[in-house]
């Protein structure tokens, strides 16, 4: 499963991030605002590796987003429901 994240790219056109549903879970609980959190990874992704492919910097953000998630406990708990 995933969730669907509707952001601006740097031209300021409208594209989305696809984030594991885990991930997205865990980060509604810790963070204030998903949306904007995943929305300004974004932006700080393509300003400081602009030359990246449109598919590298939103994997990119993926891979913050999971990092993120993994800070907390939440996610722990996540992990131990899909092992047992």
């Amino acid at each position: 499963m995933k969730t669907n994240y509707e952001i601006h790219d740097e031209r300021g056109d409208k594209t989305t991030i696809t984030l594991p549903k885990w991930t997205a879970d865990v980060l509604q609980v810790v963070l204030p605002d998903v949306h904007a959190w995943v929305q300004n990874t974004y932006d700080r992704v393509a300003e400081r590796r602009p030359l990246l492919t449109r598919r590298a910097k939103g994997d990119l953000v993926r891979l913050l987003a999971s990092r993120e998630a993994e800070k907390h406990p939440e996610h722990q708990a996540r992990m131990l429901e899909l092992l047992f």
